[in-house]
């Protein structure tokens, strides 16, 4: 089992995670303060950056990381345009114009991001979960009962849709989807603190009307 490392980023409390194991370290959701990322990614081998999404808050520092930490940038093909579109992103309502040119991998359902010792890797299958954003994802890891949520499911709620292409509808049935998760699966959300499904099955409104 790889180890899990938290930080958290950018004004809107984004939690971006170091996940290591092999020697290797997977990023996700890189959102911001990459002058906290930085000094914490000293000495470790980078090998992927991936984005649960294409919102400000999960891509601002992916420029930096790369840039110190030559390696491939990864994204659901359909938020690629939010990579440089900042109205897809939100940064033209900071009045910033940050933009990630690079896209080395585009992510689609059933895509399996691998790290750590080649003999045994790490693995985190893609879940298109849309909604928040209309290509938001999970990265499901089914062995060690982990899933990174981004901006689709919290503590205690689910992704907000009032954004550039949020859509309600699909949302739910992207929630619906998540409750066929194991209970037992830990919940690491974009924002907030950890949780598992069995806690949000019996206490998320959002997910108590699917059970």
């Amino acid at each position: 089992m790889y180890t899990i490392e938290s930080k958290v980023v950018s004004p809107y409390e984004t939690n971006c995670y170091f996940l290591t194991s092999g020697g290797e370290t997977l990023v996700i959701d890189a959102g911001g303060d990459p002058q906290l990322l930085l000094p914490a990614l000293a000495g470790k081998n980078v090998v992927g950056v991936v984005a649960t999404h294409c919102h400000s808050d999960h891509i601002g520092a992916i420029n930096e990381v790369v840039e110190a930490h030559p390696t491939a940038v990864m994204i659901s093909e359909t938020d690629k345009p939010g990579l440089t579109d900042t109205h897809l992103s939100g940064f033209d309502e900071e009045g910033i114009d940050y933009q990630v040119h690079q896209a080395d991998r585009l992510l689609k359902e059933g895509d399996v991001v691998t790290w750590g010792d080649p003999a045994s890797p790490e693995k985190l299958v893609v879940l298109e979960t849309p909604g928040h954003t209309p290509g938001s994802i999970c990265l499901y890891d089914e062995k060690n009962g982990v899933i990174f949520t981004g901006d689709t499911l919290f503590a205690g709620s689910i992704g907000a849709t009032h954004y550039v292409g949020g859509d309600t509808a699909q949302i739910l049935q992207s929630i619906r989807r998540l409750c066929q998760i194991p209970a037992a699966t830990k919940v690491f959300p974009g924002h907030g603190p950890a949780t598992d499904m069995a806690t949000e099955l019996r206490l998320n409104p959002w997910l108590r009307q699917f059970r």
